[in-house]
């Protein structure tokens, strides 16, 4: 039997692809750089592809000095990323992020053009394109467990997987900017309402759309429990009718 085939090892094979820290998580790692930004006020430093704005001393987003290209754009994001170093951890610090994106997405979004580089998280990289929408690249499925979105949820215009098994969507542009507690608060109970759990919930998770409301911008911040736990009971009975003795996380 080729265990490669199993529902247990997809089950456990995607777990470990999730968290690990060798693809996404180098979450210790300090930026030692000269021009890495002291937390004051905002900023806006000046760069060869364009400019890089920041807000309560933490970065914004990332303005290209022309519309570009996916190729591009990411080439651009690779640049300021390594000499300003936007974010300490996640995708966008390694390098061979950047040719798995190029590769898996050109065909779907190659004439695209882009203008804004919003950032990026464990998982994900996000980039604003030239009619002021949000498409969001991810090695993993951004929606816990399949799970369809929600009220609390950003507005999702597309979504989709490429041939190489990448996930993309284009969602509605939220500003992150004079997020309050009781924005996050409110986001919570919806999440919790909705019967999901939230996770790792900041003033980074959530933003405000045109209409002036809040939404959850990343939606691995609402894990669905219910769904794990179903999963792994499925799993459990699979290795118990094969024989295997497998201790579930």
């Amino acid at each position: 039997m080729n265990i490669t085939n199993t529902p247990l090892y997809i089950f456990q094979n995607n777990l470990q692809y999730a968290f690990s820290e060798k693809k996404f998580c180098p979450a210790f790692k300090r930026s030692t750089n000269k021009d890495t930004f002291e937390k004051t006020a905002d900023k806006i430093v000046q760069t060869k592809y364009g400019t890089i704005h920041y807000h309560d001393g933490k970065f914004l987003y990332f303005d290209f000095n022309s519309p570009k290209n996916l190729n591009d754009a990411l080439k651009a994001i690779k640049y300021v990323q390594k000499k300003y170093t936007l974010s300490t951890f996640g995708v966008a610090t390694y390098d061979y992020n950047y040719k798995d994106y190029q590769k898996a997405f050109s065909k779907k979004f190659g004439d695209m053009k882009f203008t804004r580089y919003l950032g990026s998280g464990n998982t994900a990289m996000a980039i604003e394109n030239e009619d002021g929408k949000v498409l969001k690249l991810s090695a993993i499925n951004q929606f816990s467990f399949n799970r369809k979105p929600e009220k609390f949820d950003a507005r999702v215009y597309d979504e989709g997987r490429t041939d190489d098994g990448y996930y993309y969507y284009i969602q509605e542009k939220c500003d992150r900017r004079n997020i309050k507690q009781q924005d996050i608060d409110k986001i919570t109970k919806m999440i919790k309402d909705s019967g999901y759990t939230p996770f790792d919930m900041s003033e980074d998770q959530v933003g405000i759309a045109k209409d002036g409301r809040v939404y959850l911008i990343d939606p691995e911040c609402a894990k669905d429990d219910k769904a794990l736990e179903l999963m792994r009971e499925k799993c459990q009975k699979w290795a118990l009718e094969h024989g295997l003795d497998y201790d579930f996380i």
